[in-house]
């Protein structure tokens, strides 16, 4: 039994090593600036950007959660349990708000 933790912690250090947060932390950046960018210079349809708006959204958000929340080193199904339903959401969303 102890063999079996010592080679999960072991496990889960090698993943934490091979994850760079500082990319992580550009790709967000990133993405604010352009849905700053989208919101201010782009003359964009209200139909076109409420939908691209929630996707670069949700894009941060899944990051956030998978990377920074540690989502990405547990079960597959707790990340799973967390991307479906804010997905869901980003479709619901995108419908009310368009529609």
């Amino acid at each position: 039994m102890q063999q079996s933790i010592d080679t999960h912690a072991e496990n889960a250090a090698h993943a934490h090593a091979r994850t760079n947060p500082v990319l992580v932390y550009a790709i967000l950046a990133a993405c604010t600036i352009i849905e700053v960018g989208i919101t201010i210079g782009a003359a964009l349809p209200r139909q076109t950007l409420i939908p691209v708006l929630l996707s670069i959204s949700f894009v941060k958000a899944s990051l956030i959660a998978l990377y920074y929340m540690h989502l990405r080193y547990e079960k597959a199904l707790y990340g799973i349990a967390f991307i479906i339903p804010a997905a869901f959401a980003v479709m619901l969303l995108t419908v009310l708000l368009v529609g």
